[in-house]
């Protein structure tokens, strides 16, 4: 048989199969290779993230560590700002020999806490050994130097009102004599609860017809340690003076407590405890705060804070420490009276 031919004259093969281009997917080199960049670039991706949060976390927690450590430091300075107040009852000396209502101490303290912190006032006796310090502070309560109660009397440091008991000390007395004052009693130390070192008061509080010591309330949270100084006179002085004595109202030293227990007496001010400390002319108080959650996987020296001897010290239970310190003038031992 003829086969047909082209216009060529080329012979025409029928039923040769047309040629196909096969589609071919991904060899297993390939998608290894591809999982690999995946998996590197997620990794990349997670510890981004995780340094983030964990720079994050730190920050959170230095920041509510300098707040705390701010509002403690406000705490006390107000306290020892009020120390030794009185309200004036006689106008000018004039040969008087105390002028107001309270003429007394206005701090005490001890290195490392008070024996009994519900004692009299005289009769508060220093705890031997280590730990925080604590500081017991005087001054004449009003209902504008404190949060007056509900019944409109003045308070303590934990807002409890206090009776007015305490006799004016003007001398020679006024006629007519005034009535009696307010007198707080305020002591500041360190407790412990559930793991935490509080920073707490208990003061001076109505009770029926009395006052006395009440109860230890806790204010702040992670208050470590509390170291104080006090800047010391060569004389003492238990209130404002009508004209400036450079014996009685310049600070020539700063001590802690067990120095200005251990001073020679001088001076006209005949008790030996009152001759010491009414030589107190400002008090230098340092805090040394934590933080109230551990912190996980925090970059290296996170956890250095220098103490309140100024010396570098490193936290081992991953809290962070910071010490705060502030240097408060006891202004009503200072200020002259006109």
């Amino acid at each position: 048989m003829n086969q047909p031919v082209n216009s060529m004259c080329r012979p025409v093969r029928r039923g040769a199969p047309a040629r196909v281009r096969r589609s071919r997917g991904f060899s297993l080199l390939e998608l290894l290779i591809a999982m690999t960049i995946g998996l590197v670039i997620l990794a990349a991706s997670l510890l981004v993230y995780t340094s983030s949060s964990r720079g994050s976390r730190l920050s959170q927690v230095e920041t509510q560590l300098n707040e705390d450590g701010i509002l403690a430091l406000n705490l006390i300075q107000q306290q020892i700002k009020q120390a030794g107040y009185s309200q004036q009852i006689i106008p000018s000396a004039g040969g008087a020999t105390i002028l107001g209502n309270y003429s007394g101490l206005a701090v005490r303290g001890c290195d490392h806490g008070f024996t009994d912190s519900g004692a009299a006032f005289d009769l508060l006796s220093c705890s031997s050994g280590t730990g925080p310090a604590a500081l017991a502070i005087r001054y004449q309560a009003t209902t504008e130097n404190t949060m007056p109660s509900s019944t409109v009397s003045p308070t303590n440091c934990i807002g409890n009102g206090i009776l007015a008991l305490a006799a004016s000390q003007a001398s020679p007395a006024p006629t007519p004599p005034p009535g009696n004052s307010t007198l707080a009693d305020n002591r500041y130390f360190i407790t412990n609860s559930n793991g935490h070192s509080n920073l707490s008061c208990r003061g001076s509080e109505s009770n029926g017809a009395a006052n006395i010591i009440g109860t230890s309330q806790p204010l702040l949270m992670d208050v470590e340690d509390v170291v104080i100084r006090y800047g010391v006179a060569s004389q003492g002085s238990l209130e404002l003076a009508s004209t400036y004595d450079p014996l009685r109202h310049q600070i020539v030293n700063y001590l802690d407590a067990s120095s200005i227990d251990s001073l020679a007496v001088a001076g006209p001010i005949a008790d030996a405890t009152q001759n010491r400390w009414s030589r107190v002319l400002s008090v230098r108080v340092c805090l040394v705060m934590r933080s109230e959650q551990p912190v996980a996987d925090a970059p290296d020296g996170a956890f250095n804070y220098k103490a309140c001897d100024n010396t570098d010290a490193t936290g081992t239970d991953n809290y962070l420490r910071r010490a705060f310190t502030t240097t408060v003038l006891l202004r009503n031992r200072l200020m002259i009276q006109s």
